[in-house]
């Protein structure tokens, strides 16, 4: 059974997060695990729960299940802090679905975040990858079964190249590292043998996310920035949930302050 609110609350939420944020919403912003708190220091914000809004929602650690609405960089944005995923027993159309409200409330622009696991022995955790490319293994696409009247959306450049120069220019984007983010479909975590193969066929880092709020948003033609967090080395040692969301909190500020660069300069 779907989630996804259906168009008359989908109208409905939009409208309430114009409202909150005094006008349409320019750019919206999806919070990975642990990132939920990367936002507030930078802002005063109108938080609206995900069930006030009648978006999903699944108990998970790391994930607060709001919408924050507010100014940041001179453009207004909703946050949505915390998402739910296809493993809880979501659609992709569930999981996509604060793309979807975001675009409807007039945002032109998404910053996807994350937390990944390494699979290039050069990256490590604490780190902030700017996503250049992606793969999608999750078995999935929010765009099947849509009704679009062409679905073959383009995906050659699905990652900004002018948002992920900007990014590169803002204090604190010297240090970010660029790669290709792979998608699973999750939820245990990568086996050694896995991660030998993940590595071979082209990516950098793995996660179960994101990838499926790139494609809906590039069919809407937003324009996307990815970031992911590198919380562990995958294969290195034993990997925990909670570990992943304690090194993703530890970095809530330094992604903050990339974000906020971004969005006054774009």
């Amino acid at each position: 059974m779907s989630h996804v609110p259906n168009d008359t609350t989908l109208a409905r939420d939009a409208a309430m997060l114009q409202d909150a944020a005094g006008g349409p919403i320019d750019v919206g912003i999806i919070l990975g695990s642990g990132l939920s708190d990367a936002l507030t220091q930078l802002a005063t914000f109108t938080s609206i729960s995900y069930e006030k809004l009648g978006l999903p929602v699944a108990a998970l650690a790391g994930h607060a299940g709001e919408a924050l609405v507010g100014t940041v960089g001179g453009k207004r944005v909703v946050a949505f802090a915390g998402r739910v995923h296809m493993y809880q027993g979501f659609s992709a159309q569930d999981v996509t679905v604060n793309v979807t409200l975001s675009n409807l409330a007039g945002a032109k622009a998404l910053i996807l975040t994350n937390a990944a696991g390494a699979l290039n022995p050069a990256f490590a955790p604490g780190q902030l990858m700017l996503i250049e490319d992606h793969i999608n293994l999750t078995g999935a696409n929010p765009l099947v079964a849509s009704g679009l009247e062409n679905p073959f959306v383009d995906m050659a450049r699905c990652y900004s190249p002018r948002l992920r120069h900007i990014a590169r220019q803002v204090p604190g984007g010297d240090a970010l590292v660029e790669g290709v983010y792979l998608a699973l479909l999750g939820p245990s975590y990568e086996t050694a043998a896995e991660g030998r193969y993940l590595r071979g066929v082209g990516a950098d880092a793995v996660g179960m996310s994101t990838v499926l709020e790139t494609i809906l948003a590039r069919s809407k033609a937003m324009e996307v920035l990815g970031i992911s967090l590198i919380t562990n080395a995958v294969g290195a040692e034993e990997t925990t949930h909670a570990e992943v969301t304690a090194v993703a909190k530890s970095a809530a500020t330094r992604l903050s302050a990339i974000i906020a660069g971004v969005l006054a300069s774009m």
